[in-house]
């Protein structure tokens, strides 16, 4: 074995742990057949990763061997799965500048199963590797996390103290900073993202309010289309308070793209949009979900 790959065994310990016992000899047959170019691949990126706000890279290796992993760990039933394929072609066919999808959020695990779910379509589409998830620092302060954070780019951006459970309160100037790195890189580098408006895991399952704030980094084109996405069973894969990955069901439904302008326009412009914009998107995604898991936005 490589020196490399020991390192690397090192990193996915913590990972592995969080396996179920009959996943883990998969995962070293998995790791041990891949070429040392996707594990110098892997290292490079990793060291990097969550280093500064704004863009970082994801891994084809991780990306990989998420995707074999999960694919084992879940069963997947999808409704609206068409409706991704068709906003891909508008993307394709340059018919939109940019994608984003918005979702309800209750585990840490939820980007990595949308990634899993829909990496074929994707794929199909002439997009594979290129989703992006917009991210807050605690994902990258644990190995575990941060090796499953480059299954996808990530955007980095400082959370207020009102939804992120960090330490210490980022000034104002920072998270200003941050969000204003995290949209020059959306223009520069993304076509296609995911965010988590809500901006926290809900523990209860219910739908929060969606943060004005993430409408900077939605409308940030002329032709943007934005698609809602109802994600239901990650808090079973992976519980708030839990570490350990459990094989679940895992149910996602889709809604129609549309376009960020005729949404502003069906709104109509006033004085409070941007929350009457994000607000509309919550009612979007609630309308996906099970009507006793709809929060806010029953």
């Amino acid at each position: 074995m490589s020196e490399q790959k020991e390192l690397l065994y090192e990193i996915l310990k913590g990972w592995e742990d969080s396996l179920p016992a009959d996943i883990v000899p998969l995962v070293r047959s998995f790791v041990d057949s891949q070429p040392d170019s996707a594990v110098s691949e892997f290292f490079k990126k990793y060291e990097v990763a969550g280093e500064d706000w704004g863009y970082s890279e994801g891994s084809a290796f991780v990306r990989d061997i998420m995707k074999f992993v999960l694919n084992k760990m879940l069963k997947f039933d999808i409704t609206g799965a068409e409706n991704i394929d068709a906003a891909l072609k508008l993307i394709a066919d340059g018919k939109a500048d940019r994608l984003v999808f918005v979702a309800n959020h209750v585990s840490y695990s939820d980007a990595n199963i949308f990634a899993a779910a829909f990496d074929d379509n994707f794929a199909k589409a002439g997009f594979s590797g290129k989703l992006a998830v917009i991210a807050g620092p605690k994902v990258f302060s644990h190995p575990v996390r941060k090796f499953a954070s480059m299954h996808f780019d990530s955007l980095l951006i400082a959370q207020s103290q009102t939804v992120a459970s960090v330490p210490v309160a980022y000034p104002m100037r920072v998270i200003a900073r941050a969000a204003a790195k995290v949209v020059e890189d959306i223009k520069a580098r993304v076509k296609i993202f995911l965010v988590f408006p809500e901006g926290k895991r809900s523990r209860s399952g219910q739908i929060d309010h969606f943060l004005a704030g993430v409408y900077r980094m939605i409308d940030s084109g002329e032709n943007v289309i934005v698609q809602p996405v109802s994600i239901l069973g990650g808090e079973k894969l992976l519980p708030v308070s839990d570490m350990t990955l459990h094989p679940t069901d895992i149910r996602i439904n889709v809604g129609k793209a549309e376009y960020v302008a005729d949404i502003i326009e069906q709104i109509g412009e006033t004085q409070g949009l941007k929350q009457a914009f994000m607000d509309s998107l919550g009612k979007k995604v609630a309308a996906l979900h099970p009507e006793e898991l709809r929060g806010v936005y029953k």
